[in-house]
């Protein structure tokens, strides 16, 4: 089965140059783009496209007629949220407690296992204010992929008590972030990995994750323009996030060695350290 959310959408994911295992730079005062402003950028970047993974998750339940919550029924309402105008296009496959497909995912006490692809495209834009107290715009494109596997857990009495999802996503995404007196460009080619988020059900009581993690390999490759002068430099950043969220949606998202804390109703990222 096949459904579209807005329209249909082609997703071509182009892979960038992989970059060296050390961070690399070239052009005029390399030294000023350092590693903690990429780690920043990526923070930024990352927090954004992970809490909209968890939120392409609960869709792919709702697309599939599965019971879930919003974070409005909770008065968790977005603040100074980044704007995004993303288009969807999903495909699902369902199965049965033997494996057998079930055909048009109905009916859906049958359903075990709900295998999901998703396309995305569009564009996001926002902004933050750094540990110094500047304030960094950005705005960018996104075009991702992503193959979510829900698992639907039930108990003895064959109540479902939890779903978990697993699956991977891969992207190019660019952003563009300007401060008072520089810009920087960032193209990033990433990989995902989804290992075992779980939602306890309902899910009109639950609208975050209780357990699992989402683990990203991301290649930057980053142009400084700042008083007239160009600087590139190319990098490679892990970031990782780790469920449960507590009662607001925070976690804590993990680059390389430095923690911030990221909020999954608003998508900003803060707290860095």
């Amino acid at each position: 089965m096949k459904t579209s959310h807005l329209s249909t959408v082609a997703l071509v994911v182009a892979a960038l140059g992989l970059a060296a295992c050390s961070d690399s730079s070239t052009g005029v005062n390399a030294t000023t783009l350092a590693d903690s402003t990429i780690t920043a950028d990526v923070a930024t970047s990352s927090g954004d496209a992970i809490a909209t993974s968890i939120e392409t998750m609960t869709a792919n339940e709702a697309s599939a007629s599965l019971d879930v919550s919003t974070f409005a029924s909770f008065n968790l309402v977005p603040s100074n949220s980044p704007d995004r105008t993303l288009t969807f296009d999903r495909s699902r496959t369902c199965y049965d407690a033997n494996g057998a497909v079930v055909a048009g995912c109905s009916p859906l006490s049958s359903v075990r296992k709900i295998v999901t692809h998703t396309t995305m495209s569009g564009s996001r834009s926002g902004s933050n204010t750094t540990t110094g107290g500047a304030t960094v715009t950005w705005s960018g494109s996104v075009n991702r992929v992503s193959d979510d596997t829900i698992t639907r857990n039930f108990n003895a009495s064959n109540v479902e008590v939890s779903r978990t999802h697993s699956g991977v996503g891969s992207g190019t995404d660019t952003t563009a972030f300007s401060t008072a007196d520089a810009s920087r460009n960032m193209s990033e080619a990433f990989q995902d990995s989804v290992n075992a988020v779980t939602w306890n059900v309902p899910r009109s009581s639950n609208p975050f994750p209780i357990s699992g993690s989402i683990v990203r390999r991301d290649t930057v490759h980053v142009v400084l323009t700042k008083s007239g002068s160009t600087t590139t430099r190319d990098a490679v950043r892990r970031v990782e996030v780790d469920f449960p969220a507590d009662a607001q949606g925070n976690v804590t998202i993990k680059v390389n060695d430095k923690t911030c804390t990221l909020n999954l109703v608003s998508h900003r990222v803060s707290g860095c350290q």
